[in-house]
């Protein structure tokens, strides 16, 4: 299955995207103008880590593998707002990546209360789908069902991360508060275990 690593900038309007744009090509440097992304991602760079074709929405989907790797030149009109997008790299065969860097593939529920949270995690805990209860997520993945793709350690802020590559696969079945409000974490797939076993 195709798997894509890309990164992005998420704004309201596409003149502020044009603009940033312009930046780009310009010469400004991307993870700088990520902090104004709507995207929680924008603290990491703008950064996506990887994922497969299908788990973005179908606008994004689109560029992301079908158009050349490198900056898109034009705005990407999505439900969310208007993003730049930065293909970093894309394999047409791939899976979750070997590699003596730790990497995961997790969802999330971000929401604004850790009330909030709580009770979305007493009704995951009870049977409740997963992908369901995203969609009252107020991060963009919410629509995708939650799922952030693969990603390395450090890529996340360090509280979602030090859940992620500390905390059993699965449920994390406590709320986790970061400066984007608080999440309900999904560990789907980790290498790190791999790695510590084999001594790396």
């Amino acid at each position: 299955m195709p798997v894509a690593h890309a990164r992005h900038i998420l704004v309201d309007t596409e003149k502020e995207c044009k603009d940033l744009l312009q930046q780009l090509q310009d010469g400004a440097d991307f993870n700088e103008l990520a902090l104004q992304s709507k995207c929680p991602s924008g603290q990491q760079g703008g950064d996506l880590g990887s994922f497969s074709q299908g788990q973005m929405v179908p606008e994004f989907d689109k560029v992301v593998f079908e158009a050349p790797v490198g900056l898109f030149p034009e705005p990407v009109k999505t439900d969310f707002g208007y993003h730049i997008i930065d293909i970093i790299q894309r394999d047409d065969n791939a899976t979750m990546p070997k590699s003596n860097v730790p990497m995961a593939h997790a969802r999330h529920i971000l929401v604004e209360t850790e009330k909030e949270c709580n009770e979305l995690i007493a009704q995951l805990k009870a049977g409740a789908d997963f992908a369901e209860l995203a969609k009252n997520s107020k991060c963009p993945s919410g629509k995708r069902g939650g799922d952030l793709g693969t990603f390395a350690k450090g890529q996340m802020v360090p509280e979602f991360d030090k859940v992620i590559f500390a905390a059993p696969i699965g449920l994390y079945e406590k709320p986790v508060k970061t400066d984007f409000g608080y999440h309900i974490i999904d560990i789907l797939d980790r290498n790190a275990d791999d790695l510590s076993q084999a001594g790396a």
